[in-house]
């Protein structure tokens, strides 16, 4: 019986046909079955009317019984290769498949001499003197499975004669037959030891040394150790909400040292994800798998696959891999290093700008979508962004200051204890750093000395506004405040015991101290406002600067201008509310609230204006690294203006007739608005929803800059 010629009736002659028959097919048959089979799971049941599964099944317990060794060395590679395009697959859906146990199948067959034989003979060199010469010296006997690849299946083994003296392992990357039918990948396997050549450069730390490839094949040094992909799958959690500076540090360092020796090197990766990076035993990385993904240019078909998020939309779209494309690699690696997710559209997760928006701001310079958009803050080659990676990095840390590593609930817990969220002192610190780093004045300075001296100027009106109104509540209940100094200055200005020095004589005359009942409206409103006040400015605003968008930027420039103005009003107007109604005329607090008020809802109103200003300038410059739609922190966030503005105009109608006389149900109203501020305001939109719309802020303001740079 002449031999089949497809797969269709080779595979139907595995089953029936006698192990005679079978011996008489050539090596040529064995190629055309190899290369003839579907490489999706679908077409291969539709076409054998049979799974991948019920077929492995059939074929290695024919695998099992042969007893001829070329035959079955043949019918095991067949078992290789099935298995391999059934990996390519699940590697290859969104749902994926059941794993198989490579230690029980793949390496076994791997080991069986007659297997190794097999690989030997088909994939044998068609040309190339230089490809038929290290496949010459391969010693075969010592093949071992090592891992599947997205359309191959790699070895390990060791040549028959020594290279620069040593006995080297080295990686042999076969080509799983189907996918030899696609010229694409041919051609770029035939051509990857020439592309990828590194004579002339034997102290690269970072790359691999490639032996040879062939059409079907490549060899090349092998590395011990694990991929990162599979060290972030130990390292990392669940996604959490604060950046992990660690692996920052740790990966990061080592990301920017491999790209800068590639670049060296005039050489360019386009597929670089945790899948294509080795972390040796040392720690170092090493860049495999050089070249633009097959699945990505579309010669293979399938969805784009696990770590297709970090390769650059260009890439994907068809175009070269360049320096550039490169670049957005680093940066999505960087997000994935934070260990606080992916977003599915490519940028930067919120718990970067809420918890590390240095970092952020140096990310998101290098992800966006558009490659004439990368590096519009951070421009240079790789040696200066690390420079400027590990300086962002330090300012974060300074930033964090020594802060516990808290669960979030209970960090959430302190924090809200604290009404100046420890911002004045982390501007002092990142301020300190930035003069050190000598980048204050510099595009990358990013207002710090402006930022620390509102951010202080805030915090000492709110110093001055608490010890006012605490030291003025004790002497509503008659208490000696037990300041000696206080008792030295009575002395030396005559006034008497009972007053305090200059400032009583401020008080209207009927406006007596102590008198508890009398002054509880007062104390207790613009106690509830200083400290709502404090959280405000600097929960929301001191950390940020519209000005960021620059003065040339048209609408923008001015909705930056009044946004800055209101929120840095923030600082002093909180104590020049609360001190009136407190030293002079205690009559005035209903007005002076409504003011309060009317302020928080202008700085909203500004702050949201300037918000969609700014998106909307990023969006219509093109920029991706802000979202398109609206996003839930903004939908948030504008809900604010309106229960502000409904707030305010409430206070001052109740505001006017208490003041005038014709409401007399004080109490009950400065326990309402005592009650509104501290558990409306300060825990929950101060507290539980403020690291979102403080991230969202930053995200306009960061956009805003890029804007006006690109």
């Amino acid at each position: 019986m002449p031999p089949p010629a497809r797969a269709d009736a080779m595979l139907t002659a595995l089953d029936d046909a006698p192990d005679g028959e079978l011996r008489g097919w050539r090596e040529e048959d064995w190629r055309a079955l190899l290369a003839d089979l579907p490489t999706d799971g679908a077409t291969f049941a539709a076409r054998f009317e049979r799974t991948w599964d019920e077929h492995l099944v059939r074929t290695a317990a024919l695998f099992t019984r042969l007893e001829d060794a070329e035959l079955r060395g043949y019918v095991g590679l067949l078992v290789l290769t099935l298995q391999s395009l059934r990996h390519s697959e699940r590697h290859r859906s969104a749902g994926g498949l059941p794993g198989h146990d490579c230690d029980a199948v793949c390496r076994p067959l791997v080991r069986d001499p007659a297997v190794r034989e097999a690989i030997r003979r088909l994939y044998r060199p068609g040309g190339g003197e230089a490809a038929r010469a290290e496949w010459d010296h391969i010693d075969f006997s010592t093949l071992e499975f090592h891992r599947h690849g997205t359309t191959s299946f790699i070895l390990t083994g060791r040549p028959l004669r020594p290279r620069q003296g040593q006995l080297p392992t080295f990686a042999l990357k076969c080509i799983v037959y189907p996918f030899l039918r696609m010229p694409t990948i041919g051609r770029a396997t035939r051509s990857y030891a020439a592309a990828y050549d590194l004579t002339g450069q034997p102290d690269v730390q970072h790359l691999v040394h490639v032996w040879a490839s062939d059409d079907r094949w490549i060899l090349m040094d092998f590395v011990t150790g694990e991929t990162l992909a599979e060290l972030l799958a130990r390292e990392l959690g669940p996604a959490g909400d604060e950046v992990r500076l660690d692996l920052l540090d740790g990966l990061g360092r080592e990301l920017f040292h491999a790209m800068a020796e590639l670049d060296r090197c005039g050489l360019r990766h386009g597929d670089l994800s945790p899948s294509n990076i080795i972390v040796t035993t040392y720690g170092t990385f090493k860049l495999i798998d050089l070249g633009v993904n097959y699945l990505y240019t579309h010669a293979v078909t399938g969805v784009r696959g696990p770590d297709a998020g970090y390769v650059a939309p260009e890439v994907v779209a068809g175009e070269d891999a360049t320096r550039k494309a490169d670049l957005y690699s680093v940066g999505q690696l960087l997000v994935t290093f934070g260990g606080v997710g992916a977003e599915p559209d490519g940028v930067v997760p919120d718990p970067y700008y809420s918890d590390a928006p240095e970092l952020a701001r140096f990310v998101e310079d290098l992800t966006d979508r558009d490659p004439r958009h990368r590096q519009l803050i951070f421009p240079g080659g790789y040696d200066d962004l690390r420079r400027y990676f590990l300086d962002e990095l330090a300012a974060v840390r300074v930033a964090r200051g020594d802060r516990p590593a808290h669960p979030t609930w209970l960090r959430g817990l302190i924090d809200l204890c604290r009404p100046l969220l420890g911002m004045p002192s982390r501007q002092r610190r990142l301020w300190r750093l930035r003069r050190k780093q000598g980048v204050r004045g510099s595009r990358r300075g990013a207002h710090v000395r402006w930022l620390l001296g509102w951010s202080l100027l805030s915090a000492a009106s709110w110093y001055l506004a608490i010890t006012v109104v605490v030291i003025w509540w004790l002497r509503d209940l008659n208490l000696d405040w037990g300041n000696q100094a206080i008792a030295v200055l009575q002395r030396l200005t005559g006034t008497p015991s009972d007053q305090f020095p200059y400032l009583d004589s401020l008080r209207a005359a009927d406006y007596p101290i102590p008198d508890l009942a009398g002054n509880l409206p007062v104390r207790l409103t613009a106690l509830s406002f200083a400290i709502v006040a404090a959280r405000y400015y600097q929960g929301l605003f001191a950390g940020i600067t519209p000005l960021a968008a620059g003065w040339r930027a048209g609408g923008l420039t001015a909705r930056a201008v009044t946004a800055e103005v209101f929120m840095r009003m923030g600082t002093v107007l909180p104590v020049l509310l609360i001190l009136p109604a407190t030293l002079v005329e205690r009559r005035w607090w209903p007005l002076l609230t409504a003011v309060g008020m009317t302020y928080v809802f202008l700085a909203n109103w500004s702050a949201y204006a300037f918000t969609r200003a700014a998106l909307r300038r990023a969006r219509l410059s093109g920029l991706s690294t802000v979202r398109g739609g609206r996003a839930a922190w903004l939908t948030s966030f504008a809900q604010w203006t309106p229960a502000s503005l409904l707030y305010a105009v409430c206070v001052w109608v109740i505001g006017v007739l208490i003041y005038s006389g014709e409401l007399a149900d004080v109490y009950f109203y400065a326990c309402g608005v005592a009650t509104v501020n501290i558990a409306l305001w300060y825990a929950i939109k101060l507290g539980r929803n403020l690291a979102p719309i403080r991230a969202g802020l930053t995200r306009a303001c960061l956009a805003a800059e890029r804007a006006r740079h690109r």
